[in-house]
């Protein structure tokens, strides 16, 4: 199984369809949790989740930020 996230410079447009995430290149992970884990590396990296999507999976931004939220603390705790 293969889980896509997808993430920009800006943040995802309101109305996301495929020929907008054709402009970007997904990164592809085998697992959920190691999709999550990129995200929270991507958000603590100042970019912007656009989706991840897998089989029986489609998370948008906002849910992919509610779901990094723990690892986010964690990394703030560590400092920079």
């Amino acid at each position: 199984m293969s889980y896509a996230l997808y993430y920009a410079t800006a943040p995802a447009p309101p109305e996301l369809d495929r020929e907008a995430l054709q402009r970007l290149v997904a990164v592809h992970f085998t697992t959920e949790q190691d999709a999550l884990h990129a995200a929270a590396l991507v958000l603590r990296g100042g970019q912007h989740v656009w989706l991840i999507e897998g089989p029986d999976l489609l998370l948008k931004p906002a849910e992919i930020e509610e779901r990094c939220r723990r690892t986010l603390e964690m990394f703030r705790k560590l400092g920079p």
